[in-house]
């Protein structure tokens, strides 16, 4: 019998193996485990389908931000099982009522794109987040400048990985398009030593691949974690951020060719980015194609209108 119930803590870890099977009809299970880490999937906006007790598919509501001006519905499952599927596109629709939304099919989920159209999603003018960008996993020369090294986070250094984090994703010091316009330089980033346990915990955290950049001084100037998935063969990169007093020194080229370099040594073939080419925010594919990185068609964006 199937059953519909809001995301829990003890659905984490089941979940991010669910994504693990899934892949590629699922979110990377690396980036799914920062997600849920840090609060963008809970139980406020995020519910299972199970059969049996197990998951058989989710569904994920999100409200409009300054990227994307439509609430946006994320929802996976749905070819391995259509019930569950079309149970979870009604619940969410009910979550967003009236407005407009937009849905993320990936490439290959023909269930949900029959049951997206059907419903009366059609494609969206702009595939605003349907690619990644992708590089394959070689050994690269990588170059720093004088004084700064790639390494581990070491053991101790919570407090400082935390700020550094904490300090490159400053909502005002990012690298905003124009047309968003001012930031309240008030704002902070949300990012804390509890959502650093969290992330810590997630099923593919190796400290070996949470990567940071020390300065000159000695203290942590950019940062980023590698979720290596071995039975996938691919990593994704998720986040990654340098502090600005050390931007355009080359930081973020360094650390992903080592993201590069270290899945290859595990075995992997592939290296993924969240990150899509385009105006919505362009610095950061800018600085990943310096090193190779390519888009990736990821899947179609399907809108609904406000209704």
């Amino acid at each position: 019998m199937l059953a519909l119930r809001p995301l829990t803590a003890v659905d984490v870890r089941p979940l991010e193996r669910f994504a693990q099977r899934q892949w590629p009809l699922s979110f990377h299970p690396g980036g799914l485990g920062w997600q849920l880490a840090t609060g963008d999937f809970s139980h406020d906006n995020a519910t299972l389908a199970h059969r049996g007790g197990d998951i058989v598919a989710w569904v994920a509501t999100q409200e409009p931000n300054v990227l994307y001006p439509r609430s946006q519905i994320t929802l996976h499952g749905s070819s391995g099982d259509p019930e569950a599927g079309a149970a979870l596109l009604e619940h969410a629709l009910a979550e967003v009522g009236d407005a407009a939304v937009d849905l993320l099919v990936l490439e290959g989920d023909d269930g949900l794109r029959s049951l997206a159209t059907g419903t009366g999603f059609t494609v969206a003018e702009e595939n605003v987040f349907g690619e990644w960008m992708w590089r394959s996993a070689t050994e690269e020369r990588i170059v720093l400048p004088e004084g700064y090294r790639i390494r581990p986070v070491g053991p101790g250094e919570e407090t400082a990985r935390v700020e550094c984090h904490r300090t490159a994703w400053k909502p005002s010091d990012l690298p905003w398009p124009e047309r968003v316009g001012p930031v309240d330089p008030a704002l902070t980033s949300r990012f804390g030593r509890e959502r650093y346990d969290a992330t810590r915990a997630a099923l593919l955290y190796d400290r070996e691949l949470d990567l940071v950049v020390e300065g000159p001084d000695g203290a942590l100037v950019a940062c980023c974690v590698v979720w290596w998935d071995s039975e996938n063969r691919c990593s994704e990169i998720e986040p990654l951020g340098v502090v600005p007093a050390h931007r355009r020194k080359g930081l973020a080229v360094a650390l992903v060719l080592r993201a590069c370099a270290l899945t290859a040594r595990r075995g992997g073939d592939r290296v993924y980015i969240n990150t899509s080419p385009g105006e919505a925010y362009p610095a950061p594919a800018r600085t990943y194609a310096t090193a190779g990185f390519a888009p990736v068609a990821r899947g179609t964006v399907y809108t609904l209108p406000a209704r």
